[in-house]
């Protein structure tokens, strides 16, 4: 009898620990961290799983927002245990609330999740030559892990051997090279113009510059000391959404130190990053990649988050689907992906 008693004691305590689990909330903190060396302010968002209650509506009803957002608790409480954390690298002109619907679900998971605003290339901060230093972007995130880590309260509630990296269109290309990919900003490219012209992306910002990506010297310096550091070995496994930046790839040598695991997801309906030009272009080049292709319909801004009918009427171009495309079941699909992907690998 002593020994069913015991078993049932058990049990409830299995089953209190799951649904508590499953009960997570989210919690959020804002920090600024500078990296001095390259005079760089970068915002900084953590979200963590926290079982405070929400004891505030932290959205003002009045603010017009563009998109959908999420509910948290500012400066909530972390559960005193071990959580693996999530690096997310916003798209070029993009912010570090761009994919929070991918950022909900993780933390429910039991993740903490972080994401930045790239110095210069975020949407209220535009810096027209470092939308074109790819490589900084890989150093923003080394910079700010480590702070992460030596971060007093949250450090302590990192698995610092379950670290995993996110990013959606440049900020794809950001976690290939945190991988240990090597993008070649000089090669030209000769077997098909269309997959190796160097447009400017639609959110590049307006100035009366004139800058040569070739031969500017700020940029030209900045990819010669910076080139080389941009892998980081203390990322264990990648998804990435949309990765862009795939014309400057064109040899399995410049894949060949990427070791962990590379979960690519896009759409085949994706025009401003054409799959066949970049994900199907990294993951033949990266041998231990997985891939996940969404159907013609699926276009590249489907993996921003759900629009408000304002956010439609005011920026169409990123936030209007197909009609036959469901932005919320993508969604859905891809973090569903993401924490298989993620289980199997940290």
């Amino acid at each position: 009898m002593k020994k069913h008693s015991l078993a049932i004691v058990a049990l409830i305590f299995s089953i209190s620990c799951i649904s508590q689990k499953n009960d997570f909330k989210i919690g959020q903190k804002s920090i600024t961290y500078t990296d001095i060396s390259r005079n760089r302010p970068l915002l900084t968002e953590i979200w963590y799983p926290t079982y405070d209650s929400i004891y505030k509506n932290n959205t003002d009803e009045h603010r017009k927002e563009l998109f959908k957002t999420i509910q948290t608790i500012p400066l909530a409480s972390i559960p005193d245990k071990k959580f693996p954390l999530l690096l997310i690298s916003h798209g070029t002109g993009g912010n570090r609330f761009s994919l929070t619907w991918f950022v909900e679900k993780m933390v429910k998971e039991g993740y903490i999740v972080a994401a930045i605003d790239h110095f210069g290339n975020s949407t209220f901060n535009k810096i027209p030559r470092e939308f074109l230093k790819w490589w900084e972007r890989a150093i923003d995130i080394q910079y700010v892990l480590t702070e992460i880590i030596d971060h007093q309260e949250i450090g302590n509630r990192i698995d610092i051997s379950k670290i995993g990296g996110v990013g959606f269109s440049l900020g794809g290309y950001t976690h290939i090279a945190l991988a240990g990919g090597y993008v070649d900003r000089n090669y030209k490219g000769t077997e098909n113009k269309e997959e190796n012209t160097r447009e400017l992306p639609p959110e590049f910002p307006e100035t009366k510059e004139t800058i040569d990506f070739d031969t500017d010297s700020l940029i030209v310096s900045s990819y010669n000391k910076y080139k080389n550091q941009v892998k980081d070995d203390r990322i264990k496994a990648f998804f990435v959404m949309a990765p862009a930046i795939g014309f400057g790839f064109y040899s399995k040598k410049q894949t060949s130190e990427i070791i962990a695991p590379v979960f690519i997801i896009a759409g085949r309906g994706d025009k401003i990053e054409p799959v066949r030009y970049n994900a199907e272009k990294y993951h033949n080049l990266i041998k231990n990649s997985q891939i996940h292709l969404f159907d013609k319909k699926v276009g590249h801004y489907v993996f921003l988050n759900e629009p408000t009918q304002l956010g439609k009427k005011v920026i169409p171009e990123i936030t209007i689907d197909l009609p036959e495309v469901s932005r919320k079941e993508i969604h859905e699909k891809t973090v569903k992906l993401a924490i298989d992907f993620f289980k199997q690998h940290l």
